[in-house]
């Protein structure tokens, strides 16, 4: 099964925007639940400069953009293990990861997906859990 991006199929990296390093995605399940997240696809690698690099300047750093496999991917939450995929949709692409960190955070918040039986996922960013409002003291009456 293939990636989508605004009703286009994804077949590899080249069918994503050159400087994109990152994706926010959202995966369909057979039971009609949903799992938002985020990958990376691309990353910077720091390599060792090459010997004509080193005749221009001693402390070249080369740095070059790596594919990251992704097209397998299907999800890493425990809650999806037994679950039938239906569809992988590509809803963002970024160019760092701390862009697709806000964006997967604020869509996460905006489909409260902690209090929504329609979401598999359990936490946000590891800090906020399904017990997060256990704590809260309601006096406005």
């Amino acid at each position: 099964m293939n990636w989508t991006y605004k009703g286009e199929e994804v077949t590899s990296h080249k069918d994503l925007h050159e400087s994109c390093t990152s994706i926010v995605y959202e995966l369909c399940f057979s039971n009609e639940t949903k799992y938002i997240g985020k990958l990376v696809v691309r990353s910077y690698r720091r390599l060792k400069p090459t010997k004509e690099q080193l005749k221009l300047r001693k402390n070249y750093k080369r740095v070059e953009l790596k594919d990251v496999p992704f097209m397998k991917y299907e999800g890493s939450s425990k809650e999806n293990e037994d679950l039938e995929l239906l569809s992988k949709e590509i809803l963002y692409q970024t160019t760092d990861k701390r862009a697709a960190t806000y964006i997967e955070t604020a869509l996460l918040f905006e489909n409260d997906v902690l209090h929504n039986e329609m979401f598999n996922n359990k936490n946000i960013g590891g800090l906020y859990f399904e017990n997060v409002l256990e704590g809260l003291i309601d006096d406005r009456d």
